[in-house]
């Protein structure tokens, strides 16, 4: 309490490391930041619950645009406010529980811009931690702009609400990266098991999201994560706000990435998109995710398993209709839902099981393939100069998409068990069965050989035509594909 610092709100105690800024000093420069670098962090213990968070249909929810929790104690480490240029590097960072985050949290919610600006986080095991609500492992707030989340081992972390390893949960006006991780075994008791990028909702639910701000999520192995409701792997919720406009579309790129065995009991297994209106998905494989169609939310029949989406909502559709933000293109015209550029994937064997109150059938003898699509038949995808095991929720495709199998080196199952909760038998938790393995064991999704059909398919950019069905009035822009893929080998 003797402490100077700035920022809002009061500092919450028990944290492992609290850092904080001393309004009273000359900022730290940016050629010599602040660095906490190879110590193992471990023992921070979150000893009470928010008052306002509330239990809803089994689960655990921030109330709707509410303020943060005041009381937030625990977590590893603590990152509160005004604090620049932060070096979080070469650490172990386990067993730690908290709000918002209990292994690394940057910031708070709903308080404002937290000006946590260019944090790296890199290098780091951060393994089996938990988090009570907005985040598990890791938990990035509104203004945490250009951060980096490089090279990290992130596994077996858990959230009683979103993003089980990674949250970036909050509009960055600038950005930030989400790179050569390897994420695999977390869990999240609501959506985004994996990765959740998400927009601030607003107090007014029908007013809009400020969004996330420009997201790349590149070259990470995003493996064999669960989600009690929507997006095993990836989940973009709100991403395109407030802020959007055809200057700025604010862009999540998911390039890369091998997004694979991650399970959602709702939809999406692998990735899960809602009012995320512009996102290109290039050069990632996609196979073996899983949607069990036992949520709260799920009337118990098959979603899409390799990549959900949906109708836009009401408030975003208006903010695409806008023609200040969006002068001379009639972006209304083809963007009802969330449709994503997806180009130079590989969508392979992702199970879309049906709850028959008992099981879910998602072996590869009783599954229903469904790579991607609309749940809710808002629309239909358009993958260019790729394969796709079915095409169930898409046009087809261009002439360049194929429907033969890849051939992979080795590929990995899961076995997945539904529960009831005798509290709430409303809510069936699915729970991941695995075996003690080392990662090396857990399948290799590269490409066999060169005789594989998928070999030599992508191309190197598309144009893309938004908003009129005709080329006069449409808004075209250029997608490019990553130069380098996920081993860092140069792509032609």
């Amino acid at each position: 309490s003797g402490l100077r610092y700035s920022g809002n709100p009061a500092v919450p105690d028990a944290a492992v490391v609290t850092v904080l800024d001393d309004p009273a000093r000359a900022m730290v420069p940016s050629t010599y930041p602040t660095s906490i670098d190879g110590f193992t962090i471990t023992g921070g213990a979150q000893s009470d619950f928010a008052g306002n968070v509330n239990a809803i249909t089994g689960g655990v929810k921030t109330p709707y645009g509410a303020a943060g929790a005041l009381i937030t104690q625990g977590g590893g480490i603590y990152v509160h406010n005004n604090v620049k240029g932060l070096h979080l590097t070469d650490n172990v960072i386990r067993g730690n529980g908290g709000s918002y985050g209990g292994g690394v949290r940057v910031g708070t919610p709903y308080v404002g811009n937290n000006n946590n600006d260019n944090l790296v986080l890199a290098h780091n095991q951060i393994r089996d931690n938990g988090g009570t609500n907005l985040a598990g492992a890791i938990g990035l707030f509104t203004g945490s702009n250009k951060y980096q989340v490089d090279g990290n081992a992130i596994c077996g972390n858990h959230s009683a609400e979103y993003g089980g390893a990674v949250s970036a949960f909050g509009y960055n006006a600038q950005g930030g990266t989400i790179t050569n991780n390897k994420i695999w075994f977390n869990a999240s008791y609501d959506e985004g098991a994996g990765i959740m990028i998400a927009g601030e909702l607003p107090a007014d639910p029908t007013q809009l999201s400020e969004g996330s701000g420009p997201v790349r999520i590149d070259a990470n192995v995003i493996q064999a994560n669960l989600a009690n409701d929507d997006g095993g792997g990836v989940r973009l919720l709100q991403t395109s706000g407030s802020h959007i406009s055809r200057a700025n579309p604010e862009m999540i790129a998911i390039t890369n990435n091998t997004i694979a065995n991650n399970v959602s009991a709702h939809e999406g297994g692998g990735l899960a998109l809602d009012d995320s209106a512009f996102v290109n998905v290039v050069n990632n494989t996609v196979a073996r995710n899983i949607t069990t169609a036992t949520a709260v939310t799920s009337n118990g029949q098959p979603a899409p398993a390799g990549l959900s989406t949906g109708a836009n909502s009401d408030p975003l559709q208006a903010k695409l209709r806008d023609t200040t933000a969006f002068p001379g293109s009639s972006i209304l015209g083809n963007t009802l839902f969330s449709k994503p550029t997806i180009m130079n994937d590989v969508f392979w064997d992702n199970r879309a099981g049906s709850f028959n109150g008992v099981e879910s059938g998602i072996t590869a003898a009783d599954a229903n393939p469904w790579d991607m699509g609309a749940a809710d038949g808002s629309g239909q995808l358009s993958p260019i100069n790729s394969v796709i095991q079915t095409a169930l929720g898409t046009d087809g495709g261009s002439a360049t998409t194929l429907s033969n199998d890849p051939v992979f080196v080795g590929s990995y199952d899961v076995a997945v068990n539904i529960l009831q909760l005798r509290t709430c038998p409303a809510f069936r938790q699915s729970v991941i069965v695995a075996l003690i393995l080392p990662p090396s064991l857990m399948g290799d999704y590269h490409l066999l050989n060169t005789t594989s059909p998928a070999y030599g398919r992508g191309t190197g950019s598309v144009r893309v035509r938004w908003g009129a069905t005709t080329q006069t009035n449409a808004w075209l822009y250029t997608v490019s594909a990553p130069n380098r893929d996920i081993d860092g080998n140069k792509r032609p």
